[in-house]
């Protein structure tokens, strides 16, 4: 099971990036929100960034169709500034 994350910054373009497991519990969730656990912050920042804040994952500017026509679940998922 894959997960195609569209990631977004508010005012920044939309982002995707794939990844192995499936992370839909993490739909709709947001750092920096009021909405999650200190835990699941943790967990969310270490899926996309480093602990020196570079970034880990590999963001695409396209919608990761061949993804979603395999199977892949889709969330939404970001960043609050």
């Amino acid at each position: 099971m894959k997960t195609v994350v569209i990631w977004d910054q508010l005012d920044a373009d939309l982002k995707f990036f794939v990844v192995n497991g499936d992370l839909s519990w993490f739909n709709r969730k947001y750092l920096n929100s009021f909405d999650l656990s200190d835990d699941e912050q943790s967990e969310l920042n270490s899926l996309v960034y480093e602990e020196d804040g570079t970034i880990r994952v590999k963001f695409r500017s396209d919608f990761p169709t061949e993804e979603v026509v395999q199977g892949a679940r889709v969330i939404v998922a970001g960043f609050l500034p």
